[in-house]
């Protein structure tokens, strides 16, 4: 298709997933009667999971730097109130014939808890409130009776703190956490951003009828696409159960590699195709596999009134991804770019998926994949806190859900790239040599024709 072409059709497309996100007959708010309600796919996804190894969905966590003269008491009541706004902070999750339920408790409580590290040698303090918020990142919440969030605060001098939050990952997700940080600096700030229309239950019963609309037109190209699946990517032995523990190293590179890297097609590939393409040729060439399965994550808020609903919205789809020997990088990308289109307009619940197409499964192997790839949007700077200096406190969390994952995050005019690799089947010092592995190879790619 010629260019020009190429260009409308995006449009179209984009302008009619706008009409689609804007369209009225969206999510509606559904009776509350203290009763059960169901679950997301999402939510039973994560439920499931945790039965057979708790492990399974590693928290969510939200870091923040605050300088300036902080109001406890204030910030305690903030939170307070932040878990009163969303109803996916304060459900419980229960079993009913067989299947998780939520049930929204407005009374469950906040908890907030203070550590005062400022009498400690100086050099100690942050080194301590990091090593303190790592094994907080590790907290087992009782999904039975809650509470499933939790937000530390670390004094590290009196004008210095560090705020460290703690949600199970059936409760929130990454993109919940920005709405997080955005209501907690409102709220602080004595501002009442506007309420949600529909609260994540609504998501629930919405997304599991429009599920089952679409479950009969999308599982025949799953069945096709995942037919002959290759065998487990770094080997078909169960990891230790006990051996979830990972480790992480990463590296920066300057965006000007990854926009090199875009333009080696004819036609520029995104970001998030181009960097999913060198990834694929890392897995290759640690494996030498030449039939890949990648996971990658899709948010689904699809719908306007969800963009400020807290909740699990990520869904995991395969990316199945054929490298034979001889193929051009070029072609790759357009593999890759024509594969993941494909696997989004199919699009549905991935524990449906590995149900109903018959995905063979392995005790101890994650299904159909076993290394992901995320794509992170550029972070907004925290929002304001009311004469506070806000800055994102980064920390380094080492939950490995997957045997390897990479995650890419633009920084300006760099790119984060993170590997978190499991340490079942990783050494640390192969882990330690990832990153700049990859950062040769994207190098090399880029000067590809």
């Amino acid at each position: 298709m010629p260019l020009p072409e190429q260009a409308d059709r995006r449009r179209e497309l984009v302008a009619r997933l706008l009409a689609q996100k804007a369209a009225p007959q969206g999510v509606i708010p559904i009776p509350r009667d203290g009763s059960p309600l169901a679950c997301s796919h999402e939510q039973r996804r994560i439920w499931l999971a945790q039965q057979s190894d708790p492990t399974a969905a590693p928290n969510v966590t939200l870091g923040v730097r605050l300088t300036g003269p902080l109001d406890l008491a204030r910030l305690a009541g903030t939170f307070t109130a932040l878990i009163a706004r969303h109803e996916a902070l304060h459900t419980i999750y229960t079993l009913v014939d067989g299947e998780p339920y939520q049930t929204i408790r407005p009374g469950l409580p906040a908890p907030f808890e203070f550590a005062d590290l400022s009498g400690l040698p100086e050099a100690d303090r942050e080194p301590t409130a990091l090593a303190l918020a790592r094994t907080a990142s590790a907290e087992h919440f009782p999904v039975t009776s809650g509470p499933l969030m939790r937000l530390t605060v670390y004094r590290i001098s009196p004008s210095e703190h560090r705020l460290f939050l703690v949600c199970h990952h059936i409760a929130a997700d990454g993109g919940s956490l920005a709405i997080v940080a955005d209501d907690l600096a409102a709220l602080y700030s004595g501002t009442e951003p506007p309420a949600p229309s529909v609260q994540y239950a609504d998501y629930a019963a919405w997304s599991a009828e429009r599920s089952a609309r679409r479950l009969p037109e999308r599982l025949p190209y799953w069945a096709e696409r995942l037919r002959g699946l290759p065998p487990p990517l770094f080997g078909g032995k169960p990891a230790e159960t006990a051996a979830r523990s990972g480790a992480t190293r990463m590296i920066r590179v300057e965006r000007e590699t990854v926009d090199r890297l875009r333009r080696v097609a004819d036609s520029p590939a995104t970001p998030f195709v181009a960097l999913c393409a060198a990834y694929a040729v890392l897995l290759q060439r640690m494996t030498g596999h030449r039939d890949l399965n990648v996971g990658i994550v899709s948010a689904s808020r699809t719908r306007r009134e969800l963009e400020s609903v807290v909740g699990t919205f990520v869904n995991m789809i395969p990316l199945r991804v054929a490298l034979p020997a001889g193929q051009t990088f070029a072609a790759l990308l357009t593999r890759v770019r024509e594969t993941a289109a494909g696997a989004l307009a199919n699009e549905i619940p991935f524990d449906t998926l590995v149900s109903k197409a018959g995905i063979p499964r392995i005790p101890g192997i994650h299904p159909v994949f076993q290394a992901s790839f995320i794509h992170r949007e550029d972070p907004k700077p925290p929002a304001d806190w009311n004469g506070l200096t806000a800055e994102v406190w980064d920390h380094e969390v080492d939950d490995a859900t997957l045997d390897l994952t990479l995650s890419a995050t633009p920084r300006g005019d760099q790119y984060e790239l993170a590997f978190t690799g499991r340490l079942a089947r990783f050494s640390p010092a192969e882990i330690r040599a990832l990153p700049a592995t990859f950062a040769t190879l994207l190098t090399e790619l880029a000067e590809t024709r």
